[in-house]
């Protein structure tokens, strides 16, 4: 599988604008340099060879480097290749794919750049790896300065610049980036905790210079629309259309690889319309047939993350997270296995972004990861004979069930739905979308409605903890700031004033709106937190669709 298989610009334009800001920004003598951080396969180098390619302005020079299992010499050709062919193409010489016939086509317009070029080809031949990148990174500078043009650094992946062998390699970089005014430099990382480490401890003095983008799977609404771009005139249900979404999580993968395989199999079955059992053998030959994408990637993932005999216990944190355990004591579920240990494994789990913490719970968001390991590699791991056949029946029930219980989900009022979410706080601190929560265990909630508050009634509900009652107001559509003034008129008439009010809404928030609810000390909650908390205790999200 390949990142750039994946139509990932679908949903992703505010990411290109910002990248088209950015861009001139640096023109203008403002640099702000970039580091992108997601799970593989999200979209981030599809993302900027999508931007890269469609950035058409003859003063700036892009480098793409993949720094994937690649050596000094893959550094050194494409940072001095690039340069000099982009900077050739821009000023109409002639194009080679030869640096030194590249060296002969700008010698003229670059001695000063040709001449740096040639020392660095000299210390490498003479194995003086550590001089020829420094004179290496300082390059981008050396060449912007003598061409008049400004330089575009992606490096993607750049975790692995430590596999170069080059003591103190991100230092180095660190000391020409500062300095570099005229070059934007963007990385890209597939593990967040890795490049948090790295940006905060060996790029320290870049730390404040990188403005740190997290590219996540697609919202609801984004996730609809990709899947309806997908099929275009196929006739899809909304019951299906929504259960995809859910059971992917909206990662743009996923939903790409499950709706060509459906649509290869209406082909093979002439079938005009995607009905439940042809999405069904989709989601199984992509995710539990051993030559499926899905399960294959999966499988080398699992492979990758236990092997080795001091890994073993991988395996065992891995099926209890997906099995909804969730705090450090419940995840010690093999033999001799130690509180200590397992404590150790999460975190370097957590470092590689496949578990989250969050308070004092260990997580996966990765919905599709989460139900392959339960339902595929658990089953198979746990299981006394080997039995492929059973195995693909017992899948097959299982999906038909996943779907069942999703299906009655969608058919529950947004009340229940969150009374079902209050039961499950215990007392934790959590961060929810940047900000921190202190969520008590309750210990009443009742549901009642708003009577004579606008045309669209909101429905309250009571909690009661330790500290106080709170309130939590619940409105399908959107909250103006009518609403909040009325909800505040109506808390006055209680004859203790709640301890917390939270409005919850599925709608988009205006700013000004959620400016008005802090000032009353209120919470505000929509889509974004809903799905971070539901995500967290393994609940389905809350589907809306817009009318």
């Amino acid at each position: 599988m390949n990142a750039l298989d994946v139509d990932t610009f679908h949903g992703r334009r505010v990411k290109l604008d910002l990248l088209k800001k950015r861009v001139l920004d640096l023109k203008e003598g403002y640099r702000q340099n970039i580091a992108f951080v997601g799970t593989r396969f999200i979209g981030k180098s599809s993302l900027l060879q999508k931007f890269v390619s469609d950035l058409d302005d003859k003063d700036i020079i892009s480098v793409y480097l993949d720094m994937e299992n690649k050596d000094f010499d893959y550094l050194y050709r494409r940072i001095a290749g690039s340069i000099l062919y982009n900077f050739a193409k821009a000023e109409g010489l002639p194009l080679h794919h030869d640096i030194p016939l590249l060296l002969e086509s700008v010698h003229s317009r670059l001695p000063h750049t040709a001449k740096v070029i040639k020392r660095i080809q000299s210390l490498s031949g003479h194995s003086k790896t550590t001089e020829a990148y420094r004179e290496l990174i300082a390059l981008p500078q050396t060449f912007a300065k003598e061409a008049d043009k400004f330089c575009l650094l992606i490096l993607d992946a750049f975790e692995n610049l430590q596999e170069l062998g080059i003591a103190n390699a991100f230092q180095e970089l660190g000391k020409r980036v500062m300095t570099q005014k005229r070059c934007l430099y963007i990385v890209t990382s597939s593990y967040p905790g890795v490049a948090q480490r790295i940006l905060s401890e060996k790029l320290s003095l870049l730390f404040g210079n990188f403005e740190v983008i997290h590219i996540r799977p697609f919202d609801l609404k984004t996730s609809h629309a990709f899947i309806r771009s997908q099929f275009k005139d196929i006739k899809l249900g909304e019951q299906l259309d929504d259960f995809l979404v859910e059971f992917t999580g909206g990662h743009p993968l996923y939903l790409r690889l499950i709706c060509q395989e459906a649509k290869t199999l209406m082909a093979v079955h002439s079938q005009r319309e995607i009905f439940m059992p042809l999405m069904f053998q989709a989601i199984e030959d992509i995710l539990f047939n051993p030559r499926g994408m899905l399960g294959t990637h999966f499988q080398m993932t699992a492979s990758r993350l236990c092997e080795g005999r001091s890994n073993l216990m991988v395996a065992h944190i891995l099926m209890a997270l997906a099995d909804g355990k969730r705090k450090l004591r419940d995840l010690v579920t093999g033999p001799g296995m130690k509180q200590s240990q397992v404590k150790q494994k999460l975190a370097r789990l957590a470092e590689i972004g496949i578990v989250h913490k969050n308070g004092n719970y260990y997580y996966m968001d990765d919905k599709l990861l989460r139900y392959w390991l339960k339902y595929v590699f658990a089953k198979q791991w746990r299981s006394l004979v080997n039995d492929p056949a059973q195995e693909r029946l017992q899948f097959r029930e299982e999906l038909t069930r996943s779907f069942e219980d999703f299906r009655l989900n969608l058919q529950r009022d947004l009340s229940s739905r969150i009374v079902e979410l209050l039961h499950c706080f215990e007392e934790e601190s959590l961060q929810i979308n940047g900000r921190r929560y202190k969520l008590p265990l309750f210990r009443n909630i009742v549901r009642e409605r708003l009577q004579d508050v606008s045309d669209e009634p909101f429905e309250i509900i009571k909690a009661s903890s330790a500290n106080g009652d709170w309130v939590i107001v619940l409105k399908m559509g959107a909250i103006g700031e009518n609403d909040v003034n009325e909800v505040v008129r109506e808390l006055k008439k209680y004859a203790q004033k709640p301890q917390k009010c939270i409005l919850i809404s599925l709608a988009t928030i205006d700013d000004n709106v959620r400016v008005r609810a802090l000032q009353e000390r209120m919470w505000i909650w929509n889509e974004g937190e809903l799905n971070t908390l539901l995500t967290l205790f393994d609940k389905p999200y809350i589907m809306t669709r817009e009318t």
